[in-house]
């Protein structure tokens, strides 16, 4: 048992950091936002991140919050789906699956946890629906996941993990800065978007791997399938 472990402790090490830590994190927030649990530390902080922000940082967030919208997002990942399904269909799949399946499941979550938004400070961007897991944050942590598996093999690879954590986390912040979630709703949506799709990429990453290497193949588009 300690041999294989020690074979495999970077992949086990991904397996948790990726998906089994951010699964217990939002299986926690999520059980207790359910029973009412209040968390007395987020009006504060939700103050403070308003207060001691820099001015500049007040277009940053509606920025932000106007990409992450759907009026933006929805299009966008459209015109990203046709791009990797011309080049493999496997890669297009992944797509659909991480993306889709993220909003699905943080709609799904909205519905049941049911958690009112807060009324903390004056709100700089208006939403309407409930307020855990965060959405953007939720579309943002799924959609940098997925470009980095989807590029892997690329030299876009490093410069993708880089701005993506940076996007996902100026979103967050956003996100709160703006009035319209909790911090803990933030988190849990960092959570969904990175167990999900991190663990649809795990699933089919035998597949994506080979995808990729003939997607890097001059002038031919590949359907991803086996022969």
């Amino acid at each position: 048992m300690l041999l294989w472990i020690r074979r495999h402790w970077r992949q086990l090490l991904t397996l948790a950091a990726l998906i089994l830590l951010p699964l217990t994190l939002l299986g926690d927030l999520t059980g207790d936002l359910h029973h009412h649990e209040v968390f007395p530390w987020e009006a504060p902080l939700i103050r403070w991140v308003r207060a001691d922000a820099p001015a500049w940082f007040r277009q940053v967030a509606l920025t932000l919050s106007t990409v992450g919208s759907g009026t933006w997002m929805i299009p966008i990942s459209a015109a990203l789906l046709v791009v990797f399904w011309r080049k493999s269909s496997v890669m297009g799949r992944y797509f659909l699956i991480s993306l889709g399946g993220a909003m699905l499941l943080n709609l799904i979550l909205k519905a049941l946890v049911g958690r009112v938004r807060p009324q903390v400070v004056d709100w700089l961007w208006q939403e309407g629906d409930k307020s855990f897991p965060s959405g953007h944050a939720t579309m943002a942590a799924a959609l940098s996941v997925t470009l980095v598996a989807l590029l892997w093999r690329t030299a876009w690879r490093w410069p993708l993990i880089v701005l993506g954590i940076l996007y996902t986390l100026l979103m967050g912040v956003a996100r709160v800065y703006v009035g319209v979630h909790y911090p803990t709703d933030v988190l849990g949506g960092w959570a969904l978007g990175l167990a999900w799709s991190a663990g649809a990429a795990l699933v089919l990453w035998p597949r994506l791997r080979q995808a990729q290497q003939h997607a890097q193949e001059p002038g031919t588009v590949h359907s991803g399938e086996n022969p």
